[in-house]
Formats: structure tokens, sequence, C-alpha cells
């Protein structure tokens, strides 16, 4: 069974992470795999990314069991598996969501928090317990919690080890929807099927200057030079012929 599945479903593209019985950890292949994903992803038609976890649980980060005390060189395994991954979904240009149903610590809340928006279960858990074990967090974690959350409450996730309530994350900003347990499943396919058929063009430009604009004024000239991309594209003359018309929408991601 393959520790990470890919699937292309017209627009959508979903990377499922596909080990339930080790609450989805991943072995330094696996997380090459999630690397190889991420790219095929990047380079395909796909309009959105749903990042998923199977079995009751996002993933539980690096799988610890690989790990002999002494004998590690960390260098070389986080910068051969787990950041080229990170930065692979980073990178997709498309909007990417996370899916967490269940733990999502360590490396598996660096890849939620690689994602652009994160949608959470009332089973889901958060935390970077790194330290319950001796180690410092890596997997991108100082940088995404601090820009997400502040320092402040970055500092206190990596340093206290805590593990976090949904209602907690939430309320923290680590999450942009806490969801019923029933209601999870559904929530997320509405949300993923918005993503997939909407102006693409215009979310791929939002995401960039979302992820790299150090300003408001950096924003403003961005929005400027992005807005003027986007007005031509069939898209947006689509939606604006729509709105007239009191029709909705039929976007093509063009």
């Amino acid at each position: 069974m393959a520790g990470v599945e890919y699937a292309e479903d017209g627009g959508l593209v979903r990377i499922t992470l596909n080990r339930p019985d080790r609450r989805n950890a991943l072995t330094a292949g696996d997380w090459l795999d999630l690397c190889a994903a991420a790219r095929r992803a990047a380079r395909s038609t796909a309009r959105a990314v749903l990042l998923q976890g199977a079995g009751g649980a996002f993933s539980a980060g690096f799988d610890i069991s690989e790990i002999e005390p002494g004998k590690i060189d960390a260098l070389d395994l986080i910068d051969r598996s787990v950041n080229p991954a990170l930065r692979a979904v980073r990178d997709i240009p498309v909007p990417t969501i996370a899916a967490v149903d269940g733990a999502c610590v360590g490396g598996g809340l660096g890849i939620a928090a690689a994602c652009d928006i994160v949608m959470a279960s009332e089973r889901a858990r958060f935390g970077a317990p790194y330290v319950n074990i001796g180690i410092m967090a890596d997997a991108g974690l100082h940088v995404f919690l601090r820009d997400a959350i502040g320092y402040q409450r970055a500092a206190y996730l990596i340093m206290s080890g805590r593990i976090l309530s949904a209602a907690e994350a939430q309320a923290m900003g680590l999450c942009a929807m806490l969801l019923p347990s029933d209601a999870f499943d559904a929530e997320v396919e509405s949300l993923v099927s918005r993503l997939a058929s909407g102006p693409t063009q215009a979310m791929i430009r939002s995401k960039r200057i979302l992820r790299t604009a150090p300003s408001a004024e950096v924003g403003f000239n961005e929005e400027a030079r992005l807005q003027d991309e986007v007005f031509a594209t069939a898209d947006a003359s689509e939606g604006i012929d729509a709105f007239i018309a009191g029709r909705q929408p039929n976007f093509r991601g063009q």
C-alpha cells in the first residue's frame, strides 16, 4: 500500500497520506513521494489541490520508528526528504486545502501549514510536540507558525509541546474552519469543488500576493499589476457577462 496516493478528478487533485496504521506518519521515502506528488500537481491542469489523511488522522509527521538515536544525520535527512516536500506543497500555484481530521502534529502540522486553507473537524488535534522527545521543531514550523499565529503563540506551541484541541487551534488561527465531524467530508467537498470550478487565474494571482508581498505598499502595486492581467482572462469576461445577465458564471480556469 502506497504511503502517499495521488488522484486527479476533473480540476481537482487529491493527495492522500495513506499509512493509517501509523496515523499517517511518513517515512523518508514517503516524504519523497509527497514531494513528487506535489510537483506533479503543480505541473498538472489542476485548479485546486486537496491534501488529506486516511483512516481518521491527517499525519503524525515523520515516522520516529525509522530513527536510531546517535546514528542519524538529521541535516541530510531533513534536507533530502522533509524540506523538499514542504517546499513542493508550498509552491503549488493553485489553491491548496488541508482537510484535517484527527492528529495533525509535528511534520503533519508542517504539511497542513504549507497549504493555503486548513479545514478541521471536531476530532482534529494540532501540535508540535518535538520537545517531548528532546528535539526541536522542524518541517518549517518556526516560520509557518510565526507567520500564521504570531511570535508568542508559535513560541508557546513549539516550546511547550502542548497538543491543542480543534477549538483551541481555531481560536489561535491555525485553521480557517472548524466543522462538526458528521458534516466534515461534505463541507470539504463543497469547498474544493467551488475552488476547482472557480476563476483559477484570479486565485493564482491572489495566492502569489498573499505568499510574497512584504508590505501593504507592495501589495497595492501587485494588485494593480495582476488585476490588469486578470481582466484580460476569459473567466473575467465570463464573470462580468454573467453578473450583468443575472446568471451563474461558468468559469473554465482560463
